[in-house]
């Protein structure tokens, strides 16, 4: 089954907010995976460090005015990442258009049948936009303006749990990446925020109070658990649908024999599904890794960030069934914990007699680990007098996110989990071919 096409979308700022204007990257050829033309510049660094001056960015600070820091965010600036994941969602189930399935479940007490747990293996591409650069945000009397700097983005995701010819998509989210100064009125440190816009009628501003945790080696994955509880909290309640083996519940895909047998829908991925990252960086040679959470509560504060929903989705906040004006799904909370590393991996570089009026570049990728798994795209511009096994480094990008949906008494947590590496194409300097073996 071949891989979805990666969608992207236009982003422009208007220049009366005083920042320049920016685009995100247009849609790159399909059956080159994007990865044809050569659409990079030749200026490049090196020890495979990305060239990001590319053709589609836009003004961008002088050096008399350098633009505020993006701080982690610059290494996501002007690129595209794609990879795979999981998804879980409870998703509310109407008695009056129900969900068709395969078998007819028979719940006991004390479950009804008010959801069904979907689950979606997952294809995504993130594409992030050159840098806003100053974006001013004036402060009152004795706090003195700012000056934040963000990366705008869309995210993807495509479920390709069964074969299809065009995976549908099940997750678009157009947002901004931003990096916000330390400030005194309020007291806040440095903080990176993340504002989203979901069509399915929720917006979301999640914030990082704390600076990035920077780690050598591979990152550490916490668990996380997708059983709901009350709203409000309290115990855990397991769900029929939460046993892998039962093939007449109220889940989807219903009968999950064929997909435990191929290892892709595991009853360890239902228990935790951040078992997936920790699978997805077996075998690699991570170096380092950046780590940081967002979440729309912080604890012990209550300065800034939320959700806001439409009236179908909040209704007026209560849960009982009976009411008439109760919610259907209240996205309350949302918290994210990110992880961004350094990979590196082997190259096989062919001979080649370097750029002409035919082939401005030669692109080149490692082998996949696992049969499926993306793989990053290092770009030469220069000859290749013999073949040769280099070391190159790129960009990984994990996370794990849990949005809580309110409805029928429970908070039910609404968790995907993703991969994603680098795929626009890194530039390598000449030097690589000094190496010694």
């Amino acid at each position: 089954m071949g891989l979805p096409i990666t969608t992207s979308a236009s982003i422009s700022v208007p220049e009366a907010n005083s920042f320049g204007a920016t685009v995100l990257q247009p849609q790159s050829d399909h059956n080159s995976n994007g990865r044809g033309g050569c659409p990079y510049l030749a200026n490049a660094h090196n020890n495979g460090t990305p060239d990001t001056t590319h053709a589609n960015t836009t003004q961008q600070a002088t050096p008399e005015a350098p633009a505020p820091p993006l701080g982690i965010l610059k290494k996501l600036e002007n690129r595209t990442f794609t990879g795979k994941g999981f998804n879980t969602i409870f998703r509310p189930h109407s008695t009056t258009s129900p969900t068709t399935l395969a078998v007819t479940p028979v719940l006991k007490p004390p479950f009804i049948p008010d959801n069904i747990l979907q689950l979606n293996i997952t294809h995504e591409s993130q594409v992030f936009a050159p840098g806003l650069g100053d974006v001013p945000n004036r402060g009152l009397m004795k706090q003195e303006d700012i000056e934040l700097n963000g990366v705008p983005y869309t995210q993807t995701i495509h479920d390709i749990t069964e074969p299809k010819p065009k995976p549908p998509v099940i997750h678009f989210e157009p947002g901004l990446w931003m990096h916000v100064p330390a400030t005194s009125i309020p007291k806040l440190k440095t903080s990176l925020a993340r504002m989203a816009s979901i069509p399915h009628g929720t917006t979301i501003n999640a914030q990082c109070f704390s600076e990035p945790s920077f780690s050598v080696g591979a990152p550490f994955i916490p668990k996380v658990d997708i059983k709901p509880f009350p709203v409000g909290g309290g115990k855990r309640i397991l769900f029929p649908s939460q046993n892998a083996k039962d093939p007449a519940t109220f889940r989807l895909p219903q009968d999950l024999h064929e997909f435990t047998q191929a290892h892709t829908i595991t009853q360890d991925m239902i228990d935790n599904p951040n078992v997936v990252l920790e699978l997805a960086n077996k075998g690699k040679n991570i170096l380092e890794n950046t780590s940081y959470k967002i979440t729309t509560k912080p604890e012990g504060t209550n300065l800034g960030g939320g959700t806001s929903n439409i009236g179908f989705l909040v209704g007026d906040g209560q849960q009982a069934l009976e009411l008439p004006s109760r919610a259907n799904a209240n996205a309350t909370r949302m918290e994210a914990q990110y992880w961004i590393s350094t990979v590196r991996t082997k190259i096989h570089l062919e001979p080649w007699k370097g750029p002409s009026e035919h082939q401005r570049c030669k692109h080149f990728s490692p082998l996949p680990l696992r049969e499926g798994e993306e793989v990053p795209v290092f770009e030469v511009h220069f000859p290749i007098p013999q073949a040769k096994t280099v070391s190159v480094e790129y960009t990984q990008l994990q996370y794990t996110q849990n949005v809580t949906l309110d409805f029928a008494n429970l908070s039910w947590p609404h968790v995907t989990v993703g991969t994603l590496i680098q795929t626009s194409p890194t530039v390598l300097h000449a030097s690589v071919l000094d190496q010694k073996e």
